[in-house]
């Protein structure tokens, strides 16, 4: 795990960061296969065509929308064990992140980025009332008592960092994908330098863990060794 993601904090580091302007055109255009296999960009999001529509704020509209609903679960069991059942709904639509002079990239596969914690919407955490179902409890081991339900949306006009292939189609129009080598694709609210931060912090823990793991596995041979 740590040398994933050393990997792709590496990458991340060595990533050509490219305003989205007038100006990315022609630097794609003189790339060899018009195509930069790992790049940043920043832009504003807007819709392609019609947006997505909140479930509780009427008045808010976005292209990535995700509804949960997770339930703590008690099992019942020699030993008491804490279950979560969660039933997820993400869906999207089409869209661009746009440059300051109005030049746009479109966005493919969002729901394959990592990163994208989009913003919270609505929360709201339910007691259930057991009544009866005490005895469902009984017979099938799990009694379900509470319920956490979120909404959270991508919003048009959120200012957004992507990572990764940039390619320029033949009709001039710009594209931001998964990129063919199997790197790291991102979508993130956050601005490039507090990515490349966060993920050097984590890729430093992984590193410590595996550390910490690697003198255990010493110390338990040598004293399986000293044992024999």
């Amino acid at each position: 795990m740590y040398r994933k993601k050393k990997k792709t904090a590496d990458e991340l580091d060595n990533a050509s960061h490219i305003n989205i302007d007038g100006n990315l055109k022609d630097t794609l255009e003189v790339t060899p296969g018009a195509r930069l296999q790992y790049a940043v960009v920043e832009g504003v999001v807007e819709p392609v065509g019609e947006p997505l529509r909140s479930q509780c704020h009427e008045d808010i509209v976005g292209v990535v929308h995700k509804v949960e609903v997770t339930e703590p679960r008690l099992g019942l069991s020699s030993l008491y064990s804490a279950l979560f059942k969660s039933h997820q709904q993400v869906t999207s639509v089409p869209f661009v992140l746009r440059g300051s002079d109005g030049t746009a990239v479109q966005v493919h596969c969002p729901l394959k980025a990592s990163g994208l914690n989009m913003e919270m919407l609505y929360k709201r955490f339910l007691q259930v009332s057991h009544g009866f179902s005490v005895l469902g409890w009984y017979f099938s081991g799990v009694k379900s008592y509470s319920r956490l339900e979120t909404e959270e949306m991508l919003r048009v006009g959120t200012r957004v960092t992507g990572v990764g292939q940039l390619t320029l189609d033949p009709d001039g129009t710009l594209n931001l994908r998964p990129p063919s080598d199997g790197s790291k694709y991102f979508l993130s609210m956050a601005d490039y330098d507090t990515l490349r931060k966060q993920y050097s912090a984590a890729t430093k823990a992984w590193k410590r863990f595996a550390v910490i793991f690697a003198l255990a596995g010493a110390a338990a041979l040598y004293l399986h060794g000293k044992l024999r």
